[in-house]
């Protein structure tokens, strides 16, 4: 397999937690036009997207789905299912207690951390500004070495 699909199969696996969590309903509302962009009110959200969010967000779930694509599925898609538990390792700190902190002991433990809000003005902004240095630094390290092979 080569490396842009593993590529594109560590991005989807990256999605996974939340695509597991939230995607039914995102299609439902959808389907529904009940689709406003924003933060939903939490009182509008049912309890089986909470319920897929324990599950998904889950180290132990991650494990386990590590386990089985190393063993059962795939090993060459092993090193692209690394990206499941690091979005829930991102996610720890980058959600706080009041709007889906990450539930990563779950079902063992209820502890969450509350870290910082992707709604915090400063830290997108600090977010937007890490992604841009990286995407500059890439993108002339790659024009680097195309014009370094003529």
């Amino acid at each position: 397999m080569g490396w842009k699909r593993k590529y594109w199969w560590a991005f989807l696996f990256g999605m996974l937690p939340d695509l597991l969590a939230f995607g039914p309903f995102f299609v439902y509302r959808i389907l529904s036009g009940s689709l406003k962009f924003g933060k939903p009110e939490i009182a509008a959200i049912p309890a089986a997207v909470f319920t897929a969010y324990n599950f998904s967000h889950s180290l132990f779930i991650a494990a386990a789905i590590l386990l089985l694509v190393r063993f059962v599925i795939s090993k060459e898609l092993f090193i692209a299912a690394w990206a499941y538990p690091l979005h829930i390792l991102l996610d720890i700190p980058t959600h706080d207690k009041t709007f889906f902190p990450t539930p990563f002991l779950f079902p063992l433990s209820n502890f969450r951390i509350d870290g910082i809000s992707w709604g915090n003005k400063y830290f997108m902004l600090s977010n937007y500004a890490a992604l841009l240095a990286v995407y500059f630094i890439y993108f002339r390290h790659k024009v680097k070495i195309k014009s370094e092979r003529k």
